[in-house]
């Protein structure tokens, strides 16, 4: 999405789909610091929400930006399913490194929401 000028007064909807940018933002980056896997359930919730602002959404500042939403959702089941696959209770190497690399491409395409809304 080209950066221009996006019309936040009035729109409460991508006014709330700004905020879960944000907090996936610092949640992304809070897993990624301390590895607390805990995070995810909150991480969970934001992405749902953010989906189910955004996908199916006509507007411009929905549709712009679908790829990287899709590699938002895309990266977050496949962090579920590496998880989820895991036989013990904390996180192999391999698993946590592949948790790693999932969580930086959300953080990746996380930024490039904020830029396309020229918000950073």
């Amino acid at each position: 999405m080209e950066e221009k000028e996006i019309q936040l007064e009035g729109n409460e909807k991508l006014q709330r789909f700004i905020q879960l940018v944000c907090d996936l933002n610092h949640q992304t980056v809070d897993v990624l610091k301390t590895g607390n896997t805990q995070v995810l359930f909150a991480m969970n919730d934001t992405i749902e929400e953010m989906y189910s602002i955004q996908n199916g959404a006509s507007e411009d500042e929905y549709t712009e930006i679908d790829a990287e939403c899709q590699i938002i959702y895309k990266n977050f089941n496949a962090i579920i399913t590496m998880i989820s696959s895991n036989e013990d209770e904390k996180l192999d190497a391999a698993t946590s490194n592949a948790v790693k690399i999932f969580l930086k491409n959300i953080f990746e395409a996380n930024v490039g929401i904020v830029r396309a809304y020229g918000l950073a």
